[in-house]
C-alpha cells in the first residue's frame, strides 16, 4: 500500500516494494511514480525499492499553492522520505530534473547515501549563455512561460526522443499533437468523472505539464546553481550518466562538462532519456552493477 509522507508544504505519494539495501528512484519532468513501473519490479529482486509523486505532482499534491518547489526544498523532501522510513543511507538514482535533486542530496546530504547515479541532469545554467543546448531549454520554457505549456510539452517531447517520429520534426505536427493532448486530457476528465477510474501515469504526468515547464524548469535550469565546492568535496560514492544515443541534447553536455570539471565517472546506459522505459532490463543490470560497485 501507498504511504503518505507530510512535509512542509506538501503531502507526498510514496510507494515501497522488495527487499534489500534501499534504492530511492526520483523521477524527472513529469514529476510522477509512475516512470518507473517498468524497472521496479526488477530492480525490487535485489533493492527496496522508493518511489514517489515529486510534490505539487500528480497524487502529492502543494498544501500551500505557494509552496517552494526549489531544488533543495525538494531534496529535503528526499531526505524527509529516508526519516519517514528510519532508513539512515541509501542508494539513489535521478533521471533528469530527479538528477539534479539527486545532486543536491550529494551536495548537502552526502551521510544520507550509499550512492548515487545522476543521469542526464539539464544542468544548462552550466553552460554559455549563447550555448545551443541551452537556448533549446529557454525556447521551450518560453513557451509554457506564455500559456502555452502542450506545445512546450511536445517540444519537450521531440527533443528527448532520439529518433522522433515525422510528425514530431515540424511546427504544424507540434502544434497538432498539443491540440490532440488537450481534448484528450478534456476527455480523460469527463471520462473519469464518469467511471470513477483513476487516470494512468501517462494521464498524470500531462497533467503535471505546467508545474513542470513554467515552474521547475526555471527553477531547476536557470535559478538553481550547484554547489561545486560541495561536490569536489562529497564522501559520499556517487557518478553521471548518459545514454548512448543522447548526444548533443541539453541533458547531454552539462553531464560531461560537470565530469570532466570534477573528475567524476560519467556512466553510459542504453538508448536515450528515458532508459528505464526503452532498455528496462539493460538499465536494471548497469544500474544494479553501478551500485553494488560503490558498495564493493
Amino acid at each position: 500500500m501507498p504511504d503518505t509522507v507530510v512535509v512542509p508544504g506538501a503531502r507526498l505519494h510514496v510507494e515501497r516494494t522488495g527487499e534489500g539495501a534501499p534504492l530511492l528512484l526520483v523521477s524527472g519532468g513529469g514529476g510522477d511514480a509512475g516512470a518507473y513501473a517498468e524497472v521496479v519490479p526488477m530492480l525490487a529482486r535485489t533493492f527496496t525499492v522508493l518511489t514517489y509523486d515529486r510534490r505539487g505532482n500528480s497524487r502529492s499534491p502543494l498544501t500551500d499553492p505557494h509552496a517552494s518547489i526549489a531544488v533543495n526544498r525538494q531534496a529535503d523532501d528526499a531526505v524527509a522520505i529516508l526519516d519517514h522510513y528510519g532508513l539512515e543511507r541509501v542508494n539513489v538514482f535521478g533521471s533528469s530534473g530527479g538528477a539534479i535533486i539527486a545532486l543536491d542530496i550529494a551536495a548537502r546530504h552526502p551521510d544520507r547515501l550509499l550512492g548515487a547515479v545522476l543521469h542526464e541532469p539539464p544542468l544548462v545554467q552550466l553552460l554559455p549563455a549563447d550555448a545551443a543546448e541551452r537556448r533549446e531549454i529557454e525556447h521551450i520554457g518560453r513557451l509554457a512561460g506564455n500559456g502555452r505549456s502542450m506545445l512546450a510539452y511536445a517540444e519537450f517531447g521531440a527533443m528527448t526522443l532520439p529518433g522522433p517520429p515525422r510528425i514530431f520534426r515540424s511546427p504544424t505536427g507540434r502544434n497538432a499533437i498539443a491540440a490532440a493532448t488537450r481534448l484528450m486530457l478534456i476527455a480523460s476528465g469527463l471520462i473519469g468523472r464518469i467511471t470513477r477510474r483513476e487516470p494512468d501515469a501517462m494521464t498524470r504526468q500531462l497533467r503535471n505539464a505546467d508545474l513542470t515547464l513554467r515552474r521547475e524548469l526555471p527553477a531547476f535550469c536557470f535559478d538553481y546553481q550547484p554547489d561545486l565546492a560541495a561536490l569536489a568535496a562529497t564522501p559520499a560514492p556517487w557518478c553521471l550518466a548518459t545514454g548512448r544515443d543522447s548526444a548533443g541534447k541539453p541533458y547531454y553536455t552539462p553531464a560531461h562538462l560537470l565530469s570532466d570539471r570534477l573528475d567524476v565517472l560519467c556512466q553510459e546506459f542504453p538508448g536515450g532519456h528515458v532508459p528505464y522505459l526503452q532498455y528496462p532490463e539493460e538499465f536494471t543490470a548497469i544500474l544494479t552493477k553501478t551500485l553494488e560497485g560503490f558498495a564493493a
